[in-house]
């Protein structure tokens, strides 16, 4: 009875020791792996069905639907996938040409041309670097790698291209041990690459199964388990290379007043406009819009004018419009003749007076002219650039409905771009304030997530507003200077401090309509002129000269 107690406590011991190997698994790890864990290479070939002819395309570590081909020895990547990476490859459907445009040059392919122009020139190709395959566009890896900010290699096992955006940073995670990428969500799965201890690896997905989905450097892709894995933060893998010169340009912060005109006005004017200034180094001029669809202009331009500010020490930065009321924008921009016609004139209208920038105040770009309008803004930068001519461009703050203005893309490009800070309540919207504090500062929260911040100017309100409810429930406003509307809301009321607005808010009620007021003044611009040592911006714009109160500028000349 004790030989067979002691037999059955060892046979227990033995279990138990079984047990614990398989939970632990052969390598240590808490994780059963069972009995059926591939140590098979995959065939990724095969298994993503690929030929001679047909790549692979890996995207920031992500296998796109979309494949490669390769033709008369020469890669292509599908152009959807070319224009979704770097927005500089512009294709106009209607002319049939790709054009690339670099701080210096314009590019121009047709599909399936072995030829090319550089800046109107040709240039001779072995092969064609644009293609069309079955009525899609391609666009070779050569071209590709070479123009845009994009990381390009072409890989066998299987044969791939492998593009990683340049600085963008990734997730990733570093493995804690040796293990291995599978192409599926299972130690049953075959393995598409080993990992070796330390061995850092791009994160792409979420836990699914106890598996993420990760790629390495080199894109190979598949599924890792999540317990052999360890955080390893934010990795960019190649910095941006994308570098425009900037030139034309104030010392130190922009200090830029716009000057709204609708006549001709020259020094004398100037002098005038600017008698009670101080700090000011930009002028902005509103000189020029659309005259038709040509590409034409109108303009207000005048020497003398050039020649005051420059006697003042400021600098004269054109602006151009697109507020023509019979000429669409979409109309000059989508061809390139007019839209090329249209940055000669505004280059030599510039240079004819003198100015030192042009300033583009485009407020009606739809979607399907937004395209258009960054390819308008590269091509006239190479101009400006040749002319020693800045070049910036005001848009509204960041948000959703605006987004085709691809601020990013347009961040790289020019030499600041200047957010109008104002307008958060408008004619249509509910009551209240132009610009609050908490409104401004997340618009420029935004701003330098999209733009670097030294090119962001910060565009300021030196107006007021009175909004207006009558008995029924109507709501009206009126805007004017600062000073006009404040005096009348300090007239009939006692305004008090609102503390999250930065402003202070009045009411009152007269003849069975409510005064509503939202005062812009001194103080209130204070808090956001603050923000531009705080996030490190380029500067301010006002909104317009002479509407300000005349104890605004000892505020302004500090910034």
């Amino acid at each position: 009875m004790r030989r067979t107690t002691r037999l059955t406590a060892c046979l227990l011991a033995l279990l138990l020791l079984t047990a614990c190997t398989i939970d632990r698994g052969a390598d240590g790890d808490k994780k059963d792996r069972g009995p059926k864990a591939s140590t098979e290479k995959a065939d990724l070939q095969t298994y993503y069905k690929l030929s001679d002819a047909l790549y692979l395309t890996v995207i920031d570590g992500v296998v796109n639907e979309d494949r490669s081909i390769k033709s008369d020895g020469q890669v292509y990547i599908p152009y959807s996938v070319a224009k979704s990476l770097d927005a500089r490859f512009y294709y106009n459907k209607t002319e049939e040409q790709m054009i690339i445009t670099t701080p210096t040059d314009v590019l121009v392919y047709k599909p399936n041309s072995t030829e090319h122009t550089v800046n109107g020139l040709y240039v001779s190709d072995t092969v064609p670097m644009f293609r069309a395959f079955d009525s899609r566009l391609y666009v070779s890896t050569e071209v590709f790698a070479e123009y845009s900010d994009v990381s390009t290699v072409l890989l066998s096992g299987p044969q791939r291209v492998v593009l990683f955006r340049n600085g963008v940073a990734f997730s990733s995670v570093t493995a804690a041990k040796d293990t291995a990428i599978r192409i599926g969500t299972s130690f049953e799965q075959d393995i598409v690459t080993e990992l070796k201890a330390g061995d850092r690896v791009i994160s792409t997905g979420e836990n699914k199964n106890g598996f993420i989905s990760v790629s390495t450097s080199d894109g190979q892709v598949g599924y890792v388990a999540l317990s052999d894995m360890t955080e390893a933060g934010d990795w960019m893998l190649q910095p941006s290379t994308k570098n425009y010169r900037r030139i034309g340009l104030p010392e130190g912060t922009v200090h830029l007043m716009w000057h709204q005109m609708w006549s001709k006005l020259g020094a004398n004017d100037l002098r005038v406009a600017l008698s009670d200034t101080q700090g000011i180094n930009v002028i902005c001029p509103t000189w020029f819009d659309f005259k038709d669809t040509d590409g034409n202009i109108t303009t207000l331009a005048d020497a003398s004018y050039v020649e005051e500010a420059h006697r003042q020490g400021l600098l004269v930065w054109a602006l151009c419009s697109d507020f023509a009321a019979d000429v669409k924008g979409y109309d000059i921009l989508s061809h390139t003749v007019s839209r090329n016609a249209l940055e000669d004139n505004l280059v030599a209208e510039t240079v004819r007076v003198g100015a030192d920038g042009i300033n583009l105040d485009f407020e009606f770009i739809t979607k399907d002219s937004a395209p258009h309008y960054l390819q308008f803004i590269r091509e006239l930068y190479i101009k400006c650039r040749k002319n020693g001519l800045s070049l910036s461009t005001d848009n509204f703050v960041p948000n959703a409905g605006k987004a085709h203005y691809q601020l990013a893309d347009q961040g790289y490009v020019l030499d600041y771009v200047i957010f109008m800070a104002y307008d958060e309540h408008y004619k249509g919207s509910e009551a209240g304030s132009v610009a609050s504090y908490p409104w401004v500062e997340s618009a420029v929260k935004s701003a330098v997530k999209l733009v670097p911040a030294e090119k962001v100017v910060l565009g300021i309100p030196l107006f007021n507003r009175v909004w207006m409810t009558d008995k029924d429930g109507k709501l009206t406003l009126e805007s004017g200077g600062m000073t006009k509307i404040a005096e009348a809301a300090y007239k009939n009321a006692t305004p008090t401090w609102d503390e999250v607005c930065k402003q202070y808010y009045a009411e009152y009620k007269q003849n069975d309509i409510r005064y509503q007021y939202w005062i812009e003044d001194k103080e209130s611009l204070k808090y956001k002129l603050d923000l531009i040592p705080a996030y490190h911006l380029a500067g301010y714009a006002g909104w317009k000269l002479g509407l300000e109160s005349s104890d605004v500028w000892s505020l302004l000349s500090q910034y």
